[in-house]
């Protein structure tokens, strides 16, 4: 056991930085990793792939920890703004897509197993939040947030149309009003169950001063959630949806962070969920790696029994990956079309997307470890179970590889304007901490007895750099270098003080014209040096 998990960390450390270095998806080179690690002989690496990855291991354990911390890291606000587009591609598109996958390949590629046909369209339909997660930095924020929420709720409707197609399979019929009890049932009872869990999380962690008991607290939640939904059962198979309670008590807990999260248990607990996000992640693409072998054997064996052919498994990857893209670009295109001739308002042209950037969406709707988990949870019965799970896996490699490799050129091609909103926010909130502070040191002074030094005029209240920065225009500079600028000239280290200047005016200087930053940093500099002359 030791060697598997010195094995998968390599793998996670190493397929990191070479994707870093090649600048592709480390899903890519983390899945290529772990296909190497199961081709070693080694005893334990070989029982690991021999006994598979137990489904329940991701829809238990995996997923609802990453959900959760993919939520986290979701703009609400965002979300909210764009709460119709994620609902419609949370749930009709995974209806959509399933349907579309399974009808092709039932009429055209010659799967005669209609049953068969639906569970593989249904393990395609949703795309993955931790497969989207790793497209961070690559496309503009918005996007990512979108996608992100997107990924997050289809999870909970592929899992009831999952169950819904396991009905089928086993010869249960199943009508539209059945369908839609399970639909309405899982989402309700699982976003009733994620705002009771949140709120009272919220309050327990107020509570909470130490940053490690903190981290194991909120360790717990998502498992809390996930257990209580789908633990809640109303009705015959009308039970409530673990994952959207997660995500929808992550959401609520974000929201309230501000107010309820001490300020040490945001500095020293936050990087804890990061680095285990991080290692599961990777560990998950690195197992799918593995398993890989155990699936073409499996294959191996299926064709040999229905005397087929490896050449009609790969056209049938081919075919439902293809459908699976052209789906989504479909349903992104006629549903924006609606969208637009039935709304027009101003809110709704700002949101609007162009051609290019549709097709950016429709790439990176990669599929990943849910799509698997789903296709593993097929009964061991059921007599197509190796072939769903050939065709799956098979279309997951192709997503990830075909669609995160060709990635970087389409939003190349598409020209999307880059998204500095989060940037600029987070210099503004800079700012205006650093100027209350400012504003806050004569009152604190006469608080504690200190001596206060006012120089005269009208800017008396803020220090010499930071005035310095406010006249010219460049107040964006970072909260470090307005410090380290402030104490030099405290103490009165004029020349120091002048390279920390020049140092800022170079940098500033690849943003704009350098003889107007210089004239207006010497502007500034005179103007604000006036009221420190007795």
């Amino acid at each position: 056991m030791l060697e598997v998990i010195i094995a998968v960390a390599a793998a996670i450390l190493l397929g990191n930085i070479l994707a870093h270095r090649m600048r592709v998806p480390p899903a890519v080179l983390l899945i290529f990793l772990g296909l190497m690690l199961a081709l070693i002989p080694a005893h334990q690496l070989n029982e690991v792939r021999e006994v598979g990855l137990p489904p329940h291991v991701i829809l238990e354990i995996f997923l609802p920890v990453m959900l959760f911390w993919e939520t986290r890291n979701t703009s609400w606000r965002e979300a909210r703004a764009r709460l119709r587009g994620i609902l419609l591609t949370g749930t009709l598109l995974v209806v959509f897509t399933a349907f579309a996958i399974a009808w092709v390949l039932h009429a055209f590629v010659g799967v005669s197993n209609w049953s068969a046909a639906l569970i593989i369209g249904t393990a395609l339909a949703p795309t993955d939040a931790v497969a989207v997660a790793t497209l961070n930095g690559k496309l503009p924020k918005s996007s990512i947030t979108t996608l992100k929420a997107e990924a997050l709720i289809n999870d909970g409707t592929t899992l009831v149309l999952f169950a819904l197609a396991l009905h089928m399979a086993e010869g249960e019929s199943t009508s539209i009003g059945r369908a839609s009890g399970m639909f309405f049932f899982s989402f309700l009872i699982g976003t009733l169950v994620g705002l009771a869990v949140g709120w009272a999380a919220n309050g327990l962690r107020a509570h909470i001063g130490n940053p490690m008991n903190f981290s194991v607290f909120m360790f717990t939640v998502p498992f809390v959630a996930f257990l209580i939904s789908e633990s809640i059962e109303p009705f015959q198979d009308m039970k409530g949806s673990g994952v959207v309670a997660v995500v929808v008590a992550a959401f609520y807990l974000t929201y309230r962070g501000p107010d309820t999260i001490k300020p040490v248990n945001r500095f020293y607990g936050l990087p804890i969920w990061s680095f285990v996000s991080y290692i599961m992640n990777g560990a998950l693409f690195v197992l799918v790696g593995v398993q890989l072998p155990s699936a073409v054997e499996r294959m191996g064996e299926t064709i040999e029994r229905f005397d087929s052919s490896w050449g009609y498994g790969l056209a049938v990857v081919a075919v439902a990956w293809l459908v699976s893209v052209l789906a989504r670009f479909v349903f992104l295109h006629v549903t924006i079309g609606i969208i637009r001739a039935l709304d027009r308002s101003e809110k709704q042209r700002r949101l609007r997307t162009t051609f290019r950037g549709r097709v950016v969406s429709t790439f990176a709707g990669l599929r990943g470890g849910v799509s698997l988990a789903v296709a593993l949870s097929v009964p061991a019965g059921a007599v197509a179970r190796n072939f769903v799970i050939f065709v799956v896996g098979g279309v997951v490699i192709l997503s990830m590889v075909v669609q995160g490799l060709l990635l970087p050129a389409v939003i190349r091609w598409a020209k999307i304007p880059s998204d500095a909103s989060e940037e600029e926010e987070i210099h503004f909130a800079m700012n205006t901490i650093s100027s209350e502070g400012y504003d806050a040191l004569d009152d604190i002074a006469a608080q504690v007895g200190a001596s206060q030094v006012k120089p005269n005029g009208s800017n008396s209240e803020r220090s010499y750099s930071q005035c310095i920065l406010d006249k010219s225009g460049f107040g964006f500079v970072g909260g470090a270098a307005r410090g380290a600028l402030n104490r030099l000239i405290q103490k009165k280290m004029w020349k120091q003080a002048a390279i920390k200047i020049i140092s800022i005016v170079g940098r500033s200087a690849l943003k704009g014209g350098v003889v107007g930053l210089v004239a207006a940093l010497i502007a500034a500099a005179g103007w604000c040096a006036l009221p420190w002359v007795n």
